[in-house]
């Protein structure tokens, strides 16, 4: 019976091996035994497996169970590494035993192959099982797989154990190394289950995690972390991503929600604790914070891992390069008939790794390896670089909330270098993590290829080595040096960055006075000086390039010269391939050195800038009783069920009245309580939160011997010895001249300014602030959200502001009501308007304390007197809450309980209305004439109704869109139109556009240099190719002919060397010289449109989007589109290289390789589809990033004012989150590419490699060409994989290009002109309306209807009629702003429509309600043509008051401005504007509220000034108050768009049934 066994046992040992015959039976001393039992033990587990997923995913209730995520067991990532190995281990002894079988046996012996080749199907299929349980989440079955290893390990050991009775123990034997391995392996992973089965099952010392939030959440489906390994590494998970983005263009609400770990708040949290722990050891060493040593304290680990990892590819990479040597040599001894005979009884390692098609297998297996590797190690390097990129973002505008408003517009830290923190140094952080793992592994992986070259090569390689000495110091003085110029390129756009948000924030007045040309000159000279610095780098860029393609090549040659001259063995292929494939290995890191150098540089640089940034002193801690400023992004609460079940869609334009990260927004519908409007009730408005600070209860703030300053360098106070209580319940008011100090004081109590001396306190119980500016500033939000502001709807309440502040008659006229979507900076409202808004924010809030700095002054009287009695009288104080106002309308003082008199920074008086009327009779006499005048005032606006469809035309005209149909408006109500987004592959025309800028002659000379390039290359490696086999046929050659066939070897490799050499800087040096001229004329046009077109796109287009263009696109255009295409260009002429020197050597070759390649191509057409959409979404999703960074920092007073920094920061989080998952699946998306495309590769070495051997085998193929052939292929997988890589970065950079060329294009002004006029025109300032309409766009209703009047030389006109009546539309066409499709406008004689448009707004002048003044010199706001002398300059402010304070500054005109003129009051600005008016000397001035926020007395004095020094001056004054127009010589009454009245003040009060007799008839009664 035993005999039958036996006999059935013979196929499977070898038939009558003689080795088997004489050898008992045994498991422990027969091999072939040990392998039946070690194959049945596999075969049983396999079914066994097999079994079980069949049976648990079939046919029990876990086959309703489908799920894309698992939550990986402890172990995981050990048991995934070490079973990828023992399946490497097992590949290999599957090909050891098939190659002893083939080489030692006459009959096969199956025991050699099947037990291994069993195994390793069962350990791929006991993965699956394992995978499955972590879905399935049962650790349980942990001993199935426990007893499985530990059967398999029993089995390795019996192997072991027969095989060395049987032949002997041999390391030299490679089944021994194999069956060793085996058995550890396998015991790792009996280990791995124990572990598991300690911690899942008994739970010993083991504290179970919870359930993740973010499985939690429905909408997240970045599912990275939540994968196993192979998914990790090869992507799968966004395999979705690829399906969803190939049927149909992405939109934001396909992507979902980030990962908790990816949030802008979690960052922030990690980096910042991290970031205050080296603030604190910095300043015990007197330093600042090293940002350097907080990025290692955070993601150090992360970063180490990613360049272990890479470190590991690096080795992989190695193997097959060092095998191609020994390929050559086993061709060579096939084709040289020289191979050797082994006799042991198995294979060796030496023969088994000798073997020219087992080393084709280890090549591509090392391949697919370092792909694994790779892979692993840049996801971890994503991931850390987005995360470091969100952290600077969030630090970058956490610390500009805490900047003062003073540090924001004067210092270093203005709001265009802040935008510039958070693009370009955050993003210069992100590239440069990125590839941090490569740059780390590069020491690492030129050290390893010095090393083998030195063995393959010996003294040359060394020699050759020498080169790096050389060029190592090189090189890093080179990068010293583009350290410098990448600070001065960053500080020059960092100018012309502010300068650029400076014109769009002035644009309206530049286009006025004409000077929109100039501006654009000087933001072209900045530019300049920019490309000049970019230029500088680039030289630095092709002299790193000439190093690193010299530095290859010239080791490459001296060490082959050297070799050639010393070594008794001549050249040979496989000394000349091995080495060659080991230089080409240097080729990539010295190639992509200078790309890693640039990255570092930005790195360095922009770490340097942010470090300083951080460092900067933030507004002081005032301690004055209110709640503190908060700090940092709230984490939610881990019990929070809403921010546990986030199931949010990330949608930057939709309204945040919703719940956002677990933190319930104030201003909720659903919190509409319906609370009864003016309760009392202590908790109905006033947050009474104790800080500390008893005061009195009568007095609600005190100020207490103050001296404050703006900024924290400065000992000059700007307010001194304050002194003042601010009585509880009742309203002061604070007068005085303008540039007295009272906004000043204001700032003071807010904590905007550095307190030199003295205190500021708020009363405990009132304490709470709201604030409405001088400026107003609204959010781009709806209508109703910019009252809400962050509260809880209350209808009641709601209802009542809006009465009080007379806003119901505007919300009625707009498209959509009260949620129709105010414009950036409040745009589409008036002035008044803007302040309405502002005043019903702050009465609405739950504000005991209400500040407001002179709203009243862009009011109509009787609006002002309205809100005055009815919103502050009534409404303010019968909730008992403390009003401060500053005012020059002194007729309200009769309201006041308590006034404040300011006079140089300092109180001259305060006390009571009666106190003050008697201590300045003055300031009483004028009083009392206000208030007179102001009863006349109440009366010149007509009845709201009939002004109606007056305002809604005005609306509907700012508020539509761009087909003009406000009907299609009611809905939404939007302003600001949705950004542009194109869909689809980039148009043949962007690429075309490109070309153009670049000049397409010199594209083609680029080209050619290229092509040049790879065709030198390819004649010097097959020149390489002929010397190398030379070597072989030396035969009987004399001395003096070898001499002489080496010098014509070594000196034609030596030229032809030198000629690629030469090529390569030439192509490169073209192409970034002539891109970056590209780039410049890209950004000019960009400038140059932007600075043309008409005021409607600025009104419909958000600042931050177009400074988005002109920061962000341009800067990848700059910096980063020209080195992607030159990394296209060098990858497209490589991979032309290998194509073309593998067919020349096997044709068959192609044969094989032309199925991958169409692979390649779906691949890259799969890829492309959803990539770009990727890339357009990040573009658009980034744009709200910076819209409110912009918003922000404009309003960050009235915030800090609020306390409302928290909502602020939440929004700022969600849009950022928003970005965040854009570009992590952006990223991961080339990983996903960049793997498969690898193993393509791998798969075209292996075609390669097989196509060569065989054909030297079967063939004649020379050795030489068979080592040239797998030199080249080697490159194939980065070649191709890179090529496709550079086609997909390309057009996706190309968006910026896109983006770019469509603001290149849009519509602009008509700035020609038929006739040109003399240069004095005009001499008369005659004007004539003959029939004039006017519109703000052809698809719009007019605004001004059949205007028929005519002006006379020196007239003063005086226009007036409710806001929005038409007045300054008609001041509007006079300078072309505005569309006359009717009519005609004559200036003496002169049909303004012919006139160029330049000239035109030259010759007349204008003084705008909203004064704008330019960082720069007071000089230069004044003058910025530069024309006028200093004795004009000081004439123009003398006559405008503003003399005396001049003569005050330092440097006195040229004293600087900064920025938008905030170290000068509101009132201070707007004198500058009447002495800039006054220097023109136009014949035609309008004047635009022009005095609104003046004081009464230099009111008066500019009044008497006017009359006198505009005498023969044609003076057009628009006002609401009818003391500016009562001395005018004519007056202009408009309604509705049309002339009411025309006539001089006599003739109207002279006619009882006008309008304005009327008017005076009533205020005389």
């Amino acid at each position: 019976m035993a005999n039958t066994s036996v006999s059935e046992l013979t196929w499977f040992c070898g038939g009558n091996n003689s080795k088997n015959s004489d050898r008992e039976w045994k498991i422990y001393d027969n091999y072939c035994m040990a392998n039946f039992f070690t194959a049945c033990v596999h075969l049983f587990f396999l079914l066994a497996t097999c079994a079980i997923l069949i049976i648990l995913g079939c046919c029990t209730s876990l086959r309703q169970y489908h799920s894309k995520t698992l939550l990986q067991f402890p172990g995981h990532f050990i048991k995934w590494t070490i079973s990828i190995l023992l399946c490497v281990v097992l590949l290999i002894a599957i090909g050891e035993g098939v190659l002893t079988d083939v080489t030692r046996n006459s009959v096969t012996a199956p025991h050699l192959y099947v037990p291994d080749s069993i195994a390793f199907v069962t350990v791929i299929m006991v993965l699956v099982l394992y995978h499955h349980l972590e879905c399935w989440n049962k650790p349980h079955l942990a001993w199935f797989l426990l007893l499985y290893w530990i059967l398999a390990v029993t089995g390795e050991i019996f192997r072991l154990v027969s095989l060395s009775r049987e032949i002997g123990f041999d390391l030299n034997i490679l089944r021994f190394v194999l069956l060793i391995l085996t058995s550890a392996f396998y015991a790792v992973c009996a280990l791995v289950e124990i572990n598991l089965l300690r911690t899942k099952v008994f739970r010993c010392c083991y504290q179970p995690k919870p359930y993740p939030r973010d499985l939690k959440k429905k909408s997240m489906y970045f599912y990275y972390k939540y994968t196993n390994f192979l998914s990790q590494t090869s992507q799968v998970c966004i395999n979705w991503l690829f399906a969803l983005g190939y049927k149909q263009p992405l939109e934001i609400q396909d992507l979902g929600c980030p990962p908790e770990e990816f949030e802008a708040q979690y960052q922030y949290k990690l980096f910042n604790n991290a970031y205050e722990k080296q603030k604190l050891h910095a300043l015990r060493k007197g330093q600042t914070a090293s940002l350097w040593k907080t990025y290692g304290s955070v993601y150090g680990r992360d970063i180490t891992i990613g360049v272990v990892w890479v470190m590991v590819s690096a080795i992989f990479v190695l193997i097959p390069t060092i095998s191609v040597g020994s390929v050559v040599a086993y061709a060579s001894d096939w084709y040289y008939d020289k191979l050797k005979q082994y006799d042991t009884d198995m294979v060796s390692v030496t023969e088994y790794f000798s073997n020219g098609f087992v080393l084709v297998g280890v090549i591509f297996v090392s391949s697919v390896l370092k792909i694994f590797a790779l892979g692993y190690g840049m996801n971890v390097a994503v991931t850390t670089a987005v995360k470091v990129k969100t952290a600077l973002q969030t630090h970058t505008y956490e610390k500009a909330l805490h900047l003062s408003s003073w540090a924001l517009s004067s210092g270093d830290t203005t709001a265009g270098k802040i935008t510039n923190h958070m693009s370009v140094d955050a993003i210069a952080l992100q590239n440069f993590l990125v590839f941090c793992p490569q740059i780390g592994a590069i020491p690492f992986r030129i050290v390893i290829i010095l090393i083998f070259l030195y063995l393959e090569i010996g003294f040359a390689a060394l020699i050759g080595a020498s080169i790096f000495i050389i060029v190592s110091p090189l090189q890093y003085g080179i990068t010293k040096m583009m350290a410098k110029v990448q600070g001065r390129v960053l500080k020059v756009a960092d100018k012309r960055l502010k300068r650029s948000n400076e014109v769009l924030m002035g644009i309206k007045l530049l286009k006025l006075y004409g000077w929109e040309e100039k501006f654009c000159s000087a933001i072209e000279v900045l530019r300049n000086l920019e490309v000049k610095q970019m230029m500088k780098r680039g030289g630095y860029t092709i002299l790193t390039t000439f190093v690193a393609t010299s530095t290859p090549i010239l080791l490459t040659f001296i060490s082959f010269a050297v070799y050639s001259l010393t070594s008794p063995v001549p050249l040979t292929p496989e000394v000349a391939f091995g080495s060659l494939a080991l230089f080409n290995l240097l080729v990539w890191p010295m190639s992509v050195l200078p790309t890693y150098i640039s990255n570092c540089v930005n790195a360095a640089v922009s770490t340097q800038r942010l470090r300083m940034f951080f460092a900067a002193a933030e507004l002081a801690e005032s301690h004055d009783g209110r709640k503190p400023l908060g700090k940092g992004f709230g984490k939610p609460d881990e019990n929070d069920e809403d921010s546990v079940d986030e199931d949010e869609i990330f949608d930057h334009d939709s309204v945040d009245e919703r719940t956002t990260f677990g933190i319930k927004r104030r201003g909720s519908e659903k919190a509409d309580n319906h609370k009864s409007y003016g309760s009392l009730e202590s908790n109905s408005f006033f947050n009474e939160t104790d800080f500390g600070i008893t005061l009195p209860d009568h007095i609600a703030v005190q100020i207490k011997n103050g001296s404050f300053a703006w900024g924290n360098e400065t000992l000059m106070p700007v307010l001194s010895n304050i002194n003042a209580d601010i009585p509880k319940g009742k309203v002061t008011m604070v007068v005085g001249l303008v540039g007295s100090g009272k906004s000043s004081l204001l700032s003071a109590i807010l904590g905007e300014m550095n307190a030199l001396s003295g205190t500021v306190k708020f009363n405990r119980h009132y304490n709470v602030v709201s604030y409405v500016a001088q400026k107003p500033w609204l959010q781009n939000a709806p209508f109703k959200e910019n009252i809400l502001f962050g509260n809880e709807m209350n209808s009641k309440r709601y209802r009542k502001v809006i009465e009080v502040c007379q806003l119901q008659a505007d919300i009625d006229i707009l498209p959509a009501g009260d949620m129709t979507e105010i414009g950036e900076k409040g745009i589409n409202l008036s002035g008044g308007q803007k302040q309405r808004v502002s005043v019903a924010r702050a009465l609405y809030s739950n504000s005991s304390v209400i500040i407001l700095d002179d709203p009243l002054s862009a009011l109509d009287v009787h609006v002002g007197s309205h809100l005055m009695e009815r919103g502050i009288m009534n409404f303010a104080m019968n909730e008992g809450r403390t009003v401060i106002l500053v005012t020059h309308q002194v007729q309200y003082l009769q309201y006041a309980d308590k006034v404040i008199l300011l006079e140089g920074g300092k109180i001259l008086l305060q006390g009571n209305p009666d106190e003050i009327a008697v201590s300045d009779p003055v300031l009483f006499a004028n009083l009392k004439e206000k208030i007179q005048l102001s009863e006349v005032e109440s009366e010149i606006e007509s009845d709201p109704d009939k002004h109606t469809d007056k305002v809604a035309s005005k609306l509907n005209r700012q508020l539509s869109n761009r087909d003009g149909d406000a009907a299609k408006m009611k809905p939404g109500g939007r302003l600001i139109e949705k950004e542009e987004r194109k869909k689809g592959s980039v148009s043949w025309k962007i690429y075309l556009t490109y070309a153009k800028a670049v000049k397409f002659p010199l594209v083609s000379v680029i080209v050619l240099f290229f092509l040049a390039q790879g065709a030198a290359q390819i004649l010097t490696n097959f020149w390489l190719a002929r010397w190398s086999e030379s070597g072989e046929e030396i035969g009987n050659k004399t001395e003096e002919e070898l001499k002489e066939e080496l010098d014509y070897y070594l000196g034609g490799y030596g030229i032809l060397s030198m000629i690629y050499v030469l090529l390569a800087c030439s192509a490169t040096t073209c192409h970034i010289l002539f891109t970056l001229f590209a780039a410049k004329r890209l950004h000019l046009g960009l400038l140059r449109n932007i600075i043309r077109a008409p005021m409607r796109f600025f009104d419909t287009t958000p600042v931050g989007r177009i400074l988005n263009r002109l920061s962000n696109d341009t800067q990848i255009i700059d910096q980063r589109l020209n080195l992607i295409i030159l990394e296209l260009m060098t990858t497209t002429v490589q991979c032309l290289a290998v194509l073309v020197v593998n067919t020349a050597s096997t044709p068959v070759f192609m044969a094989a390789v032309l199925p991958v390649i169409v692979v390649y191509l779906i691949y890259m057409k799969y890829y492309l589809t959803t990539s770009r959409e990727l890339k357009r979404l990040d573009s658009v999703s980034v744009s709200p990033v910076f819209s409110h960074l912009s918003e922000t920092l404009t309003g960050v007073t009235t915030i800090r004012a609020y306390r409302d920094d928290v909502r602020f920061r939440q929004r700022l989080a969600h849009r950022m989150d928003t970005n965040v998952l854009t570009q992590l699946y952006l990223l991961f998306s080339t990983r996903w590419l960049g793997i498969r495309l690898d193993f393509l590769g791998c798969l075209i070495i292996l075609a390669s490699g097989l196509s060569t051997m065989l054909s030297c085998v079967l063939g004649d193929l020379q050795p030489s060409l068979v080592g040239l052939s797998l030199t080249y292929a080697l490159t194939v997988p980065g070649l191709m994989s890179g090529l496709v890589r550079s086609i997909g970065d390309c057009e996706i950079q190309m968006n910026a290009v896109e983006r770019v060329d469509y603001y290149t294009h849009i519509e602009t002004e008509e700035y020609q002109g038929l006739y040109q006029p003399p240069f004095d025109w005009p001499t008369e300032g005659n004007i004539e309306f003959k029939s004039v309409s006017v519109r703000y766009s052809n698809e719009l209703d007019p605004v001004l209807y059949d205007v028929n009047i005519e002006l006379q030389q020196g007239q003063k006109i005086g226009i007036c009629g409710r806001t929005g009546s038409g007045k300054s539309s008609l001041s509007l066409s006079l300078f072309r702003m505005i569309d006359i499709f009717k009519g005609s406008i004559m200036i003496d004689g002169v049909n303004i429509a012919t006139v160029p448009l330049l000239t035109l707004r030259s010759r007349l002048t204008v003084i705008p309600q909203d004064p704008v003044l330019f960082s720069g010199t007071i000089r230069f706001n004044l003058d910025p043509d530069g024309i006028y002398n200093d004795e004009e300059l000081w004439h123009a402010l003398e006559i405008s008051q503003m003399k005396q304070t001049v003569l005050e500054l330092n440097n006195q005109l040229d004293a600087d401005v900064s920025e938008e003129g905030d170290n000068f009051s509101v009132g201070q600005r707007q004198l500058f504007c009447l002495a800039r008016a006054f220097l023109r000397k136009a014949r035609i001035l309008v004047m635009d509220e022009a005095t609104a926020s003046i004081d009464i007395k230099t009111e008066a004095i500019l009044r008497d000034v006017i009359k006198t020094v505009f005498t023969d001056v044609t003076v057009l004054t628009i006002a609401h108050r009818i003391t500016s127009i009562m001395d005018c010589d004519m007056i202009l009454v408009l309604s509705d768009g049309r002339v009411v009245e025309y006539d001089t003040p006599k003739n109207l009060l002279d006619r009882p049934d006008s309008v304005f007799a009327d008017l005076v008839q009533k205020s005389t009664q």
